[in-house]
Order: C-alpha cells, then sequence, then structure tokens
C-alpha cells in the first residue's frame, strides 16, 4: 500500500502501532489518515475518537470488519469513508483523492 500511494504522488508516513501513530499525526500533520480499526493495544475507532476532540483532519478507515454495525459505530466515531479489507488499491487511491476534495488543505 506504501508502495502505490508513493508512485500515485503521495507522502506517506506510518506507524506500527497507535502511540507511535499519534505522535506522527502530531509532528506531521499529515492532510489526511489511513486508519486501521484493529490496533494493537489501542483501537482505531478510539483514536478516531480521540482525534475528533481536537482536529477535524480527514480519515479513512481501513478494516477487516465490513458488518453495517461497524460501519455506523465508525460514520459515528467521525470518519470520513470506510473501506473493507481486502480492497483494490485503485479504490483506496480514488477513495483518499475523494475526501481530499471535499477537505481542501487551508493555505499556510
Amino acid at each position: 500500500m506504501r508502495g502505490y500511494l508513493g508512485q500515485e504522488g503521495f507522502c506517506v508516513f506510518t506507524a506500527s502501532n497507535a502511540t507511535d501513530g499519534m505522535r506522527l499525526i502530531e509532528i506531521q500533520a499529515p492532510d489526511l489518515v489511513l486508519l486501521d480499526w484493529m490496533l494493537p493495544g489501542i483501537t482505531g475507532l478510539e483514536i478516531c475518537k480521540h482525534l475528533r476532540r481536537s482536529s477535524s483532519i480527514p480519515i479513512i478507515m481501513i478494516t477487516g470488519r465490513s458488518g453495517e454495525s461497524d460501519r455506523v459505530l465508525a460514520l459515528e466515531a467521525g470518519v470520513d469513508d470506510y473501506i473493507v479489507k481486502p480492497f483494490n488499491l485503485l479504490e483506496l487511491g480514488a477513495r483518499i483523492r475523494s475526501v481530499l476534495r471535499r477537505f481542501p488543505k487551508e493555505a499556510s
């Protein structure tokens, strides 16, 4: 996924756990967060709720959880899009571009 997104022109930062991910978001201030629900320790859903308390950064939840109730929980927690594994990388790229169009980066 990282390689594909890099080829598509996205600057990609990755973290292997929730703590590192939260720190990376604070340091790098990305335009968008791809967030896996099933993280060790703190779930992606909890990270989403935490981010929503102080940020409007666009979030796309990437998960193996395909149930309707899971999608509803994630959307109500504040995700902007939801994609279920396995997915096509072309679709992921299109979803990222779609979300970024709805949340244009403010000029500095």
